[in-house]
């Protein structure tokens, strides 16, 4: 009987030491110290130079700071999936194996990983490589695609291609070669892609921030992700779902496509001005991906709502500022020459308060950001016509070190 007792305490001492069969957290701290238990955060959120992903406690095999100064880390999945961007949450809660309950800052962490146990299985994905080298296996939501080439257009089915590579060579973006060996070559129409990764809820991306698209690839995954709690909300009724929306502000009415933006949506081009403000030359390499839309937001007449095509480049803009800890952004809001003087003003500063705004919602410090108004001080183009007025209605963004 005294044997059994004893059997049974050291059984029950073991499983409150070892609180997940198979699953231990290690945590080590930038001063030297490591300690052991679990993570009790439920999921951790990155902002990554193409968005925001949240990725659940459970798919997480480390964490590892990559820039302190920059806040820049790299999260890994138990799938060995890779996100890098901005951190976002303040640190973790953490139960040591001894019971203590700690709250440990990011500030000063080094690393967190995970030793996991548990059988893989094959699965037959998509891996996505994005430019800045963030890699991951899921769906290609998006489905047939249309590219340019030779002035004809040409429509291909996902399920044909092998694999597709974003390009950067003047005359195409874009090569894509199909499961029969034929190669194509050309400018691709969509600009954004609907993405369900395994360790991630669905998000969507700009061609520009990808790298390559390959199919039918073989991959060893220890878990698949599933979420019946997804939120199917559509916060602008336009049937595309808040999470797949790129466009989340589509007025009632308007025709979108499947990223949510309003169907062949053109935004003028402006050409730069010689004399930029030396702030934006100090961040040529910010102006140079974002070349000639910093400066092409554009307002319809009397009116300071922003609209939803210029939602992608400030996605892209978010991700670079949450990259640039350190760059200031000036806001600057101006109207043509139609009205009163005083209420230009007015009108360009709401202007430029709307892009402040939208810039707060995705995640940008309100301090980093300075809204002002020009009025019709400041003209791209003449006065004397419509579509002169038109780039003249327009918010500008000039970055400051």
């Amino acid at each position: 009987m005294n044997k059994k007792v004893n059997v049974l305490i050291i059984l029950s001492a073991f499983f409150l030491i070892c609180p997940a069969l198979g699953q231990a957290d290690i945590v080590y701290i930038h001063n030297g110290d490591k300690l052991f238990g679990t993570i009790q955060n439920p999921s951790f959120s990155v902002q990554t130079p193409y968005g925001k992903v949240e990725i659940k406690n459970e798919f997480i095999k480390s964490i590892t700071v990559e820039n302190r100064s920059a806040g820049v880390w790299i999260i890994e999945s138990i799938n060995n999936d890779q996100f890098s961007g901005i951190w976002l949450d303040f640190g973790i809660r953490f139960i040591q194996e001894n019971g203590e309950k700690k709250e440990i800052k990011k500030e000063t962490l080094q690393q967190i990983r995970r030793e996991t146990k548990g059988p893989s299985h094959p699965i037959l994905t998509t891996i996505i490589t994005m430019k800045n080298n963030d890699r991951f296996s899921g769906k290609i939501l998006t489905g047939g695609i249309e590219v340019r080439a030779n002035h004809i257009k040409k429509a291909v089915q996902s399920d044909t291609i092998n694999r597709i590579e974003f390009i950067e060579d003047g005359q195409a973006d874009t090569e894509i070669l199909l499961e029969n060996g034929d190669l194509i070559t050309g400018i691709l129409q969509q600009d954004h892609f609907r993405l369900a990764p395994d360790a991630v809820s669905e998000f969507a991306v700009t061609k520009s921030n990808l790298k390559s698209i390959q199919f039918n690839a073989p991959k060893m995954v220890l878990k698949e992700f599933s979420d019946s709690r997804r939120a199917e909300e559509d916060g602008d009724g336009d049937g595309i779902p808040d999470f797949a929306d790129i466009c989340p502000d589509t007025p009632n009415g308007v025709t979108v496509s499947q990223d949510g933006c309003p169907e062949k949506t053109t935004v003028a081009k402006v050409v730069r001005k010689a004399d930029r403000n030396n702030a934006v030359n100090n961040n040529s390499a910010i102006n140079k991906r974002l070349a000639g839309n910093l400066d092409n937001i554009l307002f319809d007449f009397d009116k300071f709502e922003l609209k939803p095509q210029y939602c992608s480049v400030l996605d892209e803009f978010v991700g670079i500022l949450a990259q640039n800890r350190n760059v200031q952004v000036e806001i600057q809001g101006h109207t043509d020459n139609i009205g009163a003087a005083e209420y230009n003003q007015r009108l360009s500063e709401a202007r430029a308060l709307a892009v402040k705004n939208y810039l707060v919602q995705k995640g940008i410090q309100k301090n980093r950001l300075q809204p002002v108004g020009f009025g019709y001080a400041q003209n791209k183009a003449e006065n004397d016509t419509e579509a002169g007025r038109a780039l003249n209605r327009r918010v500008e963004i000039a970055l400051q070190n």
